[in-house]
């Protein structure tokens, strides 16, 4: 026999917090990690920290206080942070972060500065779509 939730025990499985995805990325010989977490019930915001030499780089947060009266929370949170942890890493790879770098810790590739110019409005490009 199966016994509906109530209100009490639905509300104490919607405060634990999802597990989230931490993912190292080598791009230009430098090592990066991305750390996406859910904050919680009680603070409903995703976070994506992206860091570089034990230095947080960037920060990215997304609230979702508007979700928490639907049934399928924890999907669509998990959806949520799935999707924002994607496109920082897929910003990360196409270069959009470089300038948050010191100078002193980017490696360049060896070229001509019209390679390097070329290089970057391809980028441009791809995003642009």
């Amino acid at each position: 026999m199966i016994f509906p939730l109530d209100k009490s025990f639905k509300m104490l499985y919607y405060s634990y917090m999802i597990v989230g995805f931490n993912t190292d990325i080598k791009y230009r010989d430098e090592i990066f990690h991305i750390q996406t977490e859910d904050k919680g019930q009680n603070n409903p915001i995703v976070e994506t920290l992206v860091y570089h030499s034990g230095e947080i780089l960037l920060s990215r947060r997304i609230g979702y206080g508007h979700l928490m009266k639907k049934t399928d929370l924890r999907k669509r949170i998990k959806n949520i942070m799935k999707t924002q942890h994607d496109e920082v890493i897929s910003e990360l790879k196409g270069g959009k972060f470089m300038h948050l770098i010191s100078m002193e810790t980017q490696t360049m590739d060896d070229g001509s500065l019209d390679e390097m110019v070329l290089e970057y409005l391809n980028g441009l490009e791809k995003e642009t779509g």
